[in-house]
């Protein structure tokens, strides 16, 4: 329910700006919150999806500049693309969905994405093609491109005041209510109209009921993607660390 995509031959990352709340039957949104799902750091940028929760953890992980691994949080319930900006090289790419052609994409919009990529090579332009077709994935395209250094992300620190749960939250209050299934296995109905009768009703119990689990942390926004419910090697746990260590500067420490 999100898109990323990081070229590698243009060496463009892109992602959309959704973030999401799942529970039983509905699914409820909201676009451009400043709740970025790209990290830069050191000369690195890592793109996540998963669970709110979890990329929250990494997130103040990070800001915390650590000197060590002693309090990495546990990486279960994400996918991650590292790069290195000045070089293009892919540090990390752990639990994608597509990693084809020197592409990878992650996220219910990563096969929409990558047909489109494979006609027009646009990172962007990918994934605002998959956001024609994905309803979990919309708003902004949040990009980087490492080769002209042009990018719309905000500094990790200046969206340092904005947490999972505050998006949680704002999605909520102001979010989009969709209907996703009818059944267990329903198709997608369309969003609901603002107009008065049942459906509307049935909106506004969901809404309260969902919110008073997002307040109680019983939920929370997310970015999901297949890769959020896999358990990473041992082997991936270890080149994450020394991907880690080199955007801390920890492997040019004396030993």
């Amino acid at each position: 329910m999100t898109t990323n995509i990081f070229d590698g031959n243009s060496l463009v990352m892109a992602t959309d700006s959704r973030w999401s709340i799942e529970y039983g039957s509905w699914l409820f949104y909201l676009d451009d919150t400043g709740y970025s799902k790209i990290v830069r750091m050191n000369g690195m940028a890592l793109m996540f999806a998963g669970y709110g929760k979890k990329i929250q953890e990494y997130k103040n992980w990070i800001r915390s500049n650590p000197t060590d691994f002693s309090a990495q949080p546990d990486v279960k319930g994400m996918s991650v693309c590292m790069v290195d900006e000045a070089t293009g090289v892919v540090e990390v790419k752990e639990e994608q969905d597509i990693d084809t052609n020197n592409v990878l994409c992650a996220g219910s919009g990563a096969r929409p994405a990558y047909g489109c990529w494979t006609s027009n090579k646009c990172s962007m332009r990918a994934v605002e093609s998959a956001k024609l077709v994905d309803p979990c994935s919309g708003g902004e395209v949040k990009y980087v491109n490492f080769s002209t250094a042009d990018t719309n992300v905000s500094d990790y620190l200046a969206e340092a005041h904005l947490t999972i749960e505050t998006i949680g939250a704002n999605i909520m209050k102001r979010g989009i209510a969709m209907k996703i299934r009818t059944t267990p296995m329903g198709t997608p109905d369309l969003p609901f109209p603002k107009a008065a009768g049942d459906a509307a009703n049935e909106e506004q119990l969901a809404r309260e009921h969902v919110g008073n689990l997002v307040a109680s942390g019983a939920l929370s926004a997310n970015a999901p993607c297949d890769g959020m419910h896999n358990d990473w090697s041992e082997d991936s746990k270890k080149n994450f660390q020394r991907a880690l260590g080199k955007m801390f500067g920890w492997d040019k420490q004396p030993a």
